[in-house]
């Protein structure tokens, strides 16, 4: 007799079902606990610059709280999943034993209570010396066989569907927030990794094109956007075209999972050496302690992690303010020597652009972007070759494209900023495929943008914008050579701006030209001109200060 087949056949599953909304509400109220005590504790304390003996321990507590909460909201997601999983499965494995059993009894066979399948009582008069009865009963007897077989496939299925249900939930136990955990948010990883791996659930495939993404984003229901964060935040914080608040609360998750990882088990991913998690650890300590001095800032000010990578110089894409939202967009592309130790010197430079900028935009929102996602060049031979800038071109293009697919219908004024390096890393990308959707383009500190001319960046040139300073080393010395013609110069066709006659980092600096005027651009005002240099200039007989 079919074991189990009495309970499946009647099984309720509204207790799975409830239980799986009790652990989504958890990790809900989790995630917001978390925001909250980020934003009206621990921000505060670091914005009041809390320092000494006393702050440190306090931190410590603090900080301990906060990866608790993370780790509920992990695993209570991941526990809603894996129930989530499991019940649906037995549903479909009870569908299938009544549908066996109701094609059985259609066909005038018989079940019983416990499940065992009898053959249709006329057949129980057919004389055995009679040859069409003899046929009769073959057919019956071959149907008798596979009736019984789907019965037991389902049960088969249904037991199935509970044992890997139990062994995926064995795996999110509640100790992992013990005290002497040392390596709790690294264990998570291994947690969700295994459980999802119990039950054969594959990570999502999320479309690599930035409007296909945010597509698939949006077609999601609001508990399967909460998983997708919760058990994929690597994935969903790194994908162009998602949502700022989206990509920055993935981040920060991921962000803690590969600090705990660096610091207590680094043998999750066995492709980078010891060293290299060493030098891991170091540079997302520095992004996150940068993020944790803007918890809890102003409206406008909030920082959005919309991505990071730890190892090697460290990669890190932050914007100020939300670009989804913002009625101007700037994006800075930094250059030469830009490695995660640049990060609180970038956070600075884009906050006094949105400054600025805020100061001209009459009242409307702006939003301020470093973008370091590429191996910036070190100042060796390998600042003299565009390779770097080339390999960079595409994930810029992506990026913006991302921004412009995340804003949908607002259509933010976008500039994108080139300094340095940068500048040939947006002059590879804007000439490369469709270009990348900026309203506007500057160039400043340039030491060439791949291209000689304005009209092959893949936009109206008008809207091509240039600064040099005349005491700038890098263009004095580096422009025009083997980066491409100097954007500043009569026959590259940009529009020359003012930007003064500091050294190479001036165009940043308060109270300058540079800084005045590419923030009018920003916001789509006319900057003050300079004249361009012609052909009369010769950069080499100019007086090069000190950086």
């Amino acid at each position: 007799m079919p074991a189990g087949f009495r309970r499946l056949y009647k099984q309720s599953f509204t207790d799975i079902e409830k239980a799986a909304k009790a652990w989504q509400r958890l990790s809900e109220k989790a995630r917001d606990g978390l925001s909250q005590h980020r934003k009206q504790v621990t921000g505060p304390l670091h914005k009041q610059g809390w320092k000494g003996e006393a702050a440190d321990s306090g931190f410590y507590f603090m900080e301990n709280i906060e990866l608790r909460l993370s780790i509920v909201q992990i695993e209570a997601q991941a526990i809603a999943r894996v129930l989530d999983t499991t019940k649906f499965r037995m549903e479909q494995a009870q569908t299938k034993l009544r549908n066996a059993v109701k094609t059985a009894e259609d066909n005038h066979y018989r079940v019983d209570d416990d499940g065992w399948v009898s053959a249709p009582a006329s057949t129980d008069s057919i004389p055995t010396n009679d040859p069409d009865g003899q046929a009769t009963l073959n057919v019956e007897s071959s149907m008798l066989g596979e009736y019984r077989q789907w019965i037991q496939q389902a049960l088969d299925d249904a037991r199935t569907a509970s044992d890997e249900g139990k062994r995926a939930l064995s795996r999110l136990l509640g100790d992992i927030l013990r005290d002497t955990n040392p390596a709790a948010m690294a264990e998570t990883v291994r947690d969700i990794k295994a459980s999802m791996g119990d039950l054969g659930i594959q990570d999502p495939q999320v479309p690599d094109d930035p409007k296909e993404a945010k597509e698939w984003w949006d077609a999601l229901s609001r508990e399967e956007r909460e998983e997708m964060i919760a058990l994929y935040p690597d994935i969903i914080g790194r994908t162009d075209g998602l949502p700022a608040s989206v990509r920055n609360e993935a981040n920060h998750l991921s962000l803690d999972q590969q600090l705990d990882i660096a610091q207590n088990d680094n043998t999750i991913d066995k492709s980078h050496s010891t060293d290299d998690y060493n030098q891991a650890l170091n540079n997302l300590q520095k992004l996150k302690d940068r993020l944790d001095q803007s918890d809890g800032a102003p409206s406008g000010k909030e920082l959005y992690l919309l991505k990071f990578d730890g190892f090697g110089d460290g990669k890190a894409v932050i914007a100020m303010g939300n670009p989804d939202t913002a009625a101007h967009t700037a994006v800075l592309v930094p250059g030469t020597d830009t490695t995660m130790d640049s990060v609180p010197g970038q956070v600075e430079r884009i906050s006094r652009l949105q400054n600025e900028a805020l100061k001209r935009s009459n009242g409307e929102s702006v939003s301020t972007i470093f973008w370091l996602d590429y191996d910036a060049p070190e100042k060796n031979l390998s600042v003299a070759s565009d390779d770097r800038a080339q390999d960079a071109a595409d994930d810029l293009r992506k990026f913006t494209g991302g921004v412009r697919a995340a804003q949908g219908d607002n259509r933010s004024h976008l500039t994108v900023i080139g300094h340095s390096y940068g500048s040939t890393t947006v002059g590879a990308a804007a000439a490369g495929g469709k270009g990348i959707g900026a309203d506007d383009v500057i160039f400043v500190g340039s030491p060439g943008t791949t291209v000689a001319n304005a009209g092959d960046l893949n936009m109206d040139r008008s809207h091509v914008w240039a600064g040099a300073s005349h005491n700038d080393p890098i263009v004095n010395w580096a422009s025009g050579l083997t980066l491409g013609t100097n954007p500043a110069e009569h026959v590259y066709g940009a529009n020359v701006i003012e930007v003064g006659n500091g050294g190479h980092s001036s165009y940043f600096h308060d109270k300058t030209p540079g800084l005045y005027n590419q923030a009018r651009i920003i916001v789509g005002q006319q900057p003050t001109s300079a004249e361009p240099w012609g052909p009369e200039y010769d950069p080499i007989m100019e007086v090069v200060p000190g950086l």
